[in-house]
C-alpha cells in the first residue's frame, strides 16, 4: 500500500519492482496530476479513492484507511504501508521470506504517550487536545475555516481548555507499518464498531502517527516495536533526512526492509544503485 503525492519516476520504479511479487494499492494525492491509466498495463496495481491530503491533517488518516479498506477485500497474509518516496533495501524474495517467518507478528513503531521525542508537543497530547485548521483546501472558504480554528485554538490555550480524549492509553509512532491479516481485520473492525473514535481525530495535528498505534497497542495482538524502515534524522528536524549516495554503505548493512526517504531531483543515482543492489 503506497501513499504517493509526487515524483512519477520514483513511483514507477517502486511499482515496477514490487508488482512482480506483490499486489500494489496506491493512494495518489488528489492535488497530483497523475492519471491512473499510466499503470494500466499492470493487472495487479490498483488505485483507491483519492483525497486531497495536507501534511499532518486528518485527511491523511482517511487516505490510509482507504488503502486498508480496499486491500482488505482480498485475503492477504500481510499488508505493508509505505510512501511513494520509500525504496526497498531488500529483494522481493527476502521480504516475502521475512514476512512468512513473522506471519504471527505485526511491526509497528510505537511508544505510549507522552512520547519523549514529542516533548515540545506535550509528548503528543497537544496534537489531540487543540483544534488545528490544516484539513481544509486553499480556497476562500477553506482559508476562513483555518482562521476560525486558529482563533478557537488561541482561546483554548489562553483558557486551558482541552478537547476530551477517550479513556484509553494513547500511543504514537511512525505511520509506516507492516501488519498481518489479524491486525488489519482488528483495525477495521474497531473503526466500524467505534465511529466516534475516528471522528475524534478531525482537526488534529499529525495524528496519522497516533490513531493506528493506539488501536493496535490496546489490542491483544502481538506487536513488535519496529517498523523495519531505515531513516536518518538530523537534530530538531521534523522530517527524515533525504538519503543520498553517501548513505549506501549504511543502507547495505541495515536489517530493515525499506528506507526513506529519497528525492530523485536531489539524488536519483542512489535510487538506481539500491534497485540494482536488491535485484
Amino acid at each position: 500500500m503506497i501513499l504517493a503525492h509526487s515524483d512519477l519516476w520514483q513511483l514507477e520504479k517502486l511499482v515496477e519492482r514490487l508488482s512482480t511479487d506483490f499486489d500494489v494499492y496506491i493512494h495518489a494525492d488528489a492535488k497530483w496530476m497523475i492519471n491512473a491509466d499510466h499503470f494500466a498495463d499492470y493487472n495487479n496495481v490498483f488505485f483507491v479513492k483519492r483525497h486531497s491530503v495536507n501534511w499532518g491533517s486528518y485527511i491523511q488518516i482517511l487516505a490510509t484507511i482507504e488503502l486498508f479498506k480496499a486491500s482488505s477485500l482480498k485475503d492477504y497474509d500481510y499488508y505493508l504501508l509505505i510512501s511513494g518516496h520509500d525504496v526497498p533495501i531488500k529483494s522481493n524474495s527476502f521480504i516475502k521470506e521475512f514476512l512468512a517467518e513473522h506471519k504471527n507478528v505485526s511491526f509497528v513503531n510505537s511508544e505510549i504517550l507522552p512520547k519523549k521525542e514529542w516533548a515540545g508537543q506535550g509528548g503528543g497530547y497537544a496534537r489531540l487536545y487543540y483544534y488545528f485548521g490544516i484539513d481544509f483546501k486553499n480556497t476562500l472558504a477553506g482559508k476562513f475555516k483555518r482562521k476560525l480554528l486558529s482563533v478557537i485554538q488561541r482561546f483554548q490555550l489562553k483558557l486551558d481548555i482541552k478537547r476530551k480524549l477517550l479513556p484509553i492509553s494513547y500511543y504514537g509512532g511512525w505511520n509506516w507499518v507492516n501488519l498481518n491479516r489479524d491486525a488489519v481485520v482488528y483495525l477495521l473492525s474497531y473503526l466500524a464498531d467505534n465511529p466516534s473514535y475516528q471522528k475524534s481525530f478531525k482537526y488534529t495535528y499529525c495524528a496519522d502517527e497516533i490513531w493506528l498505534q493506539t488501536i493496535l497497542l490496546n489490542s491483544p495482538l502481538r506487536i513488535e516495536n519496529n517498523n523495519m524502515r531505515y531513516t536518518s534524522w538530523e537534530d530538531h528536524a521534523s522530517h527524515p533526512k533525504i538519503l543520498v549516495s553517501a548513505d549506501v554503505s549504511n543502507l547495505k548493512s541495515s536489517n530493515d526492509l525499506f528506507a526513506r526517504k529519497f528525492n530523485s531531483k536531489i539524488d536519483g543515482d542512489v535510487i538506481r544503485v539500491l534497485y540494482e543492489m536488491t535485484e
